[in-house]
């Protein structure tokens, strides 16, 4: 057993610190290699399609690999991974260092114009060209797929201007960490979403973080205090968030809160299915900007920020999601048969010799029979249940007490 004075030795310590720099820089340097090796996801290169996949793969075991490690129950590692990843995002944006995976920042502040000038943002096309690090762009003809509320919900600083993409990636990565201090009571939560790769995430502006703070004020609330207003508005957003709240709802067999949760999903849609039904089916639907008969922009294993949302489920939900596991691995263990007792014997049924007959009052040498002895047999009784036992008595003799 280890003694409490080790635990807080200089050599403990140094150990710690070195686990904790250790596990921080894989966390990194995975994503770092990989983003190299794959290509950056951005107008004008090819991204190659495992990349998503391994960094997806790669966000949802890393929590897991750290929690194996027992260093979870730390809350000091949490911390410092946080400070750690909220300073490389701060880098990634103010350097491109691991930056430029989307063009959301910059396509984000655009999609407004449309609708400012009473343009339907789902048939109305857009066409940005904007600088990314030295690196002129050029977007367009794309139209809005998100539902209609994430179109006001961005900082409107600097919109048409170079800086529009820098302020917004401030914006989500201030989501982002928004996000983390409301989980700061959950170490596996702050690892989950707090790790290196979803910091690079924050920092490329992906509009996600936004909804996923929404959600977060939903469902795990300020100071444990829910609130039901982030809902209602995270329905309006995107779509990955209305199929999530209504997965939860049917879970916990609300159909109250999930029947209010379609209402207003189609409240918030109801204006443009009104306006152009066939658009907004196409675009926010079928997700295919180009038409229902174009390209779709699906294929929920190669976009690297899809996966932003279940590394968010299993950070915010780890404890039921562990315990259903467990559940689930018990129940699929082969029980063991357990062995049928053998039902314990009962003791030796003792026959009482009979009385002799006794004679009548005034017929002494009468040899005037007496009444019948009347045999008495005494079972045996259950040592354990206390109760008679269910063999019948056997009420022959004996050949040795027949013989007498």
């Amino acid at each position: 057993m280890t003694e409490p004075d080790a635990i807080h030795s200089p050599e403990a310590t140094r150990r710690r610190r070195l686990q904790y720099a250790g596990l921080w820089t894989l966390g990194l340097a995975i994503p770092a290699v990989v983003l190299g090796l794959g290509g950056v996801y951005n107008p004008g290169q090819q991204v190659s399609d495992s990349t998503p996949t391994i960094l997806g793969l790669w966000a949802l075991v890393y929590p897991l690999f750290v929690y194996r490690m027992h260093l979870i129950r730390l809350s000091s590692f949490a911390l410092i991974l946080a400070f750690a990843s909220v300073t490389v995002a701060l880098v990634s944006i103010v350097t491109g260092w691991g930056n430029g995976m989307t063009d959301e920042p910059y396509a984000m502040p655009a999609f407004i114009q449309p609708l400012l000038q009473g343009q339907n943002p789902y048939t109305t096309p857009i066409y940005v060209t904007y600088n990314q690090y030295g690196t002129i762009f050029y977007l367009g003809p794309t139209k809005y797929v998100y539902l209609p509320l994430l179109i006001f919900l961005q900082p409107f600083i600097g919109a048409g201007t170079i800086y529009a993409g820098t302020v917004y990636k401030i914006y989500v990565v201030l989501a982002w960490a928004a996000t983390l201090y409301l989980v700061r009571k959950s170490a596996f939560a702050v690892v989950a979403i707090g790790q290196p790769y979803m910091a690079l995430l924050a920092a490329s502006g992906f509009n996600d973080f936004v909804v996923l703070l929404l959600l977060t004020l939903a469902f795990v609330g300020v100071n444990g205090r829910r609130q039901k207003w982030a809902e209602i508005l995270a329905l309006g957003c995107k779509q990955f968030a209305n199929a999530f709240i209504a997965v939860y709802w049917a879970i916990k067999r609300d159909w109250t809160h999930m029947t209010i949760a379609l209402v207003v999903s189609v409240a918030w849609v109801l204006p443009f299915l009104i306006w152009d039904p066939s658009a907004f089916i196409c675009d926010a639907v079928v997700l295919s900007p180009s038409g229902c008969g174009g390209a779709s922009t699906g294929g929920v294993l190669l976009h690297l920020n899809y996966w932003a949302w279940p590394v968010w489920i299993l950070g915010v939900f780890f404890v039921p999601l562990r315990s259903y596991y467990y559940r689930v691995r018990n129940r699929m263990k082969p029980r063991a048969r357990t062995p049928v007792p053998r039902p314990l014997e009962p003791d030796a049924i003792r026959f009482a010799e009979p009385a002799p007959p006794r004679p009548r009052p005034g017929s002494i040498g009468s040899g005037a029979p007496g009444p019948s002895a009347q045999t008495s047999v005494t079972s045996g009784w259950d040592r354990v249940g206390g109760g008679p036992s269910h063999r019948p008595a056997d009420t022959e003799l004996t050949p040795a007490e027949s013989s007498g």
